[in-house]
């Protein structure tokens, strides 16, 4: 066998080689998607998992780390798949999914419980691709995280937002909903505070009250050993009175606030 003859054949077996690598990369992947569309969500991550530790499909490990990415969000598996969102900025920064998978960067960082972090990597993400499709879902996660800090009136201030520049987004029911739960937090808190108050004015007038009757007590026991004083009959019927518009006060209060609840 001359030189072209080797050359050429070692050219046919390295195309032939590529030929079923691809084949191979492409079965996997497919499988893995199919996998993923019919809601076999950890036999897809099992498959790309597999795809990324064969280094023979390297051409491959982009788009498998990518649907890793989103199979271990569906299964939960946050810190997973921070592992795999953080293996992708150093491997891929060049490749196209970069711009989602920044997304889900800080969506991750609310799923795990950080939401000061979400709120700033989110934000730097609504910076840096105003234009993205996910835009809009990365403001609706900056308010679930303005909402998970008790932030409430920023965080309503946010869906607004969101209904307003995106009214035909795929979050604007549920920014609705969370508009509308907000509403319900904010009369929770006039509610509680109300009661808090109502406790105090309740405690304040409980101690007049008594102190009224102590008084009254007094004046009866005056009025018994001095029956002919007739100012001091006037001034006993003028304390009773008091205290029976501060009883009926406190009753129609109570009555009040319970059927406010």
């Amino acid at each position: 066998m001359n030189r072209i003859t080797s050359l050429i054949f070692l050219f046919i077996l390295s195309v032939t080689v590529l030929s079923a690598q691809e084949t191979a990369g492409d079965n996997a992947l497919n499988q893995g998607l199919d996998d993923m569309r019919n809601g076999r969500i950890e036999a897809a991550a099992s498959v790309f998992r597999d795809i990324i530790g064969d280094s023979s499909l390297k051409s491959y490990f982009p788009r498998a780390l990518y649907w890793l990415i989103k199979a271990d969000i569906a299964l939960e598996n946050y810190s997973e798949a921070s592992r795999a969102v953080d293996a992708f900025f150093s491997n891929f920064q060049k490749h196209p999914y970069i711009e989602e998978i920044t997304y889900h960067r800080g969506r991750l960082l609310f799923l795990e419980n950080d939401p000061d972090s979400a709120i700033a990597a989110l934000s730097n993400f609504a910076e840096v691709y105003p234009d993205s499709a996910f835009r809009p879902s990365a403001i609706y996660w900056i308010g679930e995280s303005l909402m998970a800090l008790g932030r409430l009136e920023e965080a309503d201030a946010v869906f607004s937002q969101l209904l307003s520049q995106y009214p035909s987004s795929i979050k604007r029911e549920a920014a609705r909903y969370r508009r509308s739960e907000i509403s319900l937090l904010y009369r929770e808190r006039e509610l509680l505070d109300l009661l808090k108050w109502s406790h105090e004015e309740y405690l304040q007038d409980s101690e007049d009250f008594y102190r009224r009757e102590a008084a009254y007590t007094e004046l009866i026991a005056g009025y018994r050993s001095s029956q002919t004083d007739n100012n001091l009959t006037k001034q006993l019927l003028l304390e009773k009175a008091q205290l029976l518009d501060i009883k009926s006060f406190y009753i129609n209060e109570m009555m009040r606030l319970y059927n406010d609840q």
